[in-house]
């Protein structure tokens, strides 16, 4: 790049990471309703200017101008189309999503689009967060706390004869073929770079070491209950295991840690790593981790839970240089032993590898 260039691309970088600061601080307001259609459209801005930045340091000035109209620079969806080429990728397809709600949101939005576009709004964030880091070397993470890149969502079921009443029929009608068109795509599936959640789950627990407590006072004026809900386990178990594995490779590299196994270091955790800790953990019969989603008579598919991700990152990182490696040792001696092994000695092997407060 020549000066003027370099410091067009550092103008855009900048502003790009200003726009997707906006979009985030906008959506966590608790007191504004302009939520979905703001962050909507400060995150259509960040990734034009994203975009534009990253082909302008590939191709130079002129790749963001029209041809034909030398003072007007591209849209961005021509962004989209230079920079991601496959039409099929999900990335793609969610910016394509997120563009048409900034387009309908100078028309018309109600409060309940939330419920429908929430989870697409999320695998944006996180895919603007991968992108700036791979394409142009911006580590989000230096501006705002990981943490906050999580999106504080109101989820609730939507209750399409209440807005008949309040909207009518026309806007339920869109709403209805919103919902269908956006999150009912077969291709998409699962895909968590096309949209992707988060639950927080509250359990009671005999453990000290607990984030909340509290006790039972039986004459206390005001009376609880202890109840057990039924969940959905798409929400509680939203990982197949390519996207287990996905998700553990992205947070190894965002954290720098390299894995190593037999003293030589690994390009990436594999399907056949995950296996490892699924069977020395015993994860696929542990409900915390994994729930089993065939029908009967079918062979065993399961998913798993955003604490198994975080479980195995935990692992990991207490002895990366090691760890393939033990639970390869461990995994072989299984295998020699008896396959009957009484449940107390599981038990012992989880207290064994207790991390972070949280017993595998």
């Amino acid at each position: 790049m020549n000066a003027e260039e370099a410091q067009t691309f550092e103008r855009l970088c900048n502003k790009s990471q200003e726009a997707f600061l906006l979009a985030i601080e906008l959506y966590n307001r608790p007191t504004i309703k302009y939520r979905v259609e703001g962050c909507a459209f400060f995150l259509c801005n960040a990734w034009e200017l994203l975009l534009k930045a990253f082909l302008i340091k590939r191709e130079g000035n002129r790749s963001i101008y029209y041809a034909n109209k030398i003072d007007r620079t591209i849209s961005l969806d021509d962004c989209i189309k230079k920079v991601f080429t496959n039409k099929n990728d999900p990335l793609r397809k969610n910016l394509e999503r997120i563009i048409e709600l900034r387009n309908t949101s100078t028309h018309f939005v109600v409060e309940e689009f939330e419920g429908i576009y929430a989870p697409l709004l999320q695998a944006c964030v996180e895919n603007y967060d991968d992108k700036a880091r791979e394409l142009l070397g911006i580590e989000i993470s230096d501006l705002i706390p990981e943490n906050y890149l999580v999106l504080s969502v109101r989820r609730s079921l939507v209750d399409f004869e209440e807005c008949r009443a309040r909207y009518g029929s026309e806007v339920v009608n869109k709403m209805i073929s919103l919902r269908s068109g956006v999150l009912s795509s077969d291709d998409m599936e699962n895909n968590r770079r096309y949209a992707c959640s988060y639950v927080a789950e509250l359990r009671a627990t005999k453990h000290k070491d607990a984030d909340l407590t509290f006790r039972i006072d039986k004459s206390a004026e005001e009376s609880v209950a202890l109840i057990k809900q039924l969940v959905d386990p798409e929400d509680k178990y939203p990982y197949r295991t390519s996207h287990v594995v996905e998700m553990v490779n992205r947070r190894l590299e965002k954290s720098g840690i390299n894995l190593f196994a037999g003293g030589e270091p690994k390009s990436k955790f594999t399907k056949n790593d995950f296996q490892l800790f699924a069977k020395v953990y015993d994860m696929k019969h542990d409900e915390r981790y994994a729930h089993n989603t065939s029908m009967e008579n079918e062979q065993p598919r399961y998913a798993y839970s955003q604490q198994a991700v975080d479980d195995i990152l935990s692992i990991i990182r207490q002895d990366p240089s090691h760890v393939i490696d033990r639970l390869k040792s461990e995994a072989k001696t299984e295998r020699s032993s008896s396959d009957s092994r009484p449940q107390e000695q599981g038990d012992s092997k989880r207290e064994a590898y207790s991390h972070s407060g949280t017993q595998l």
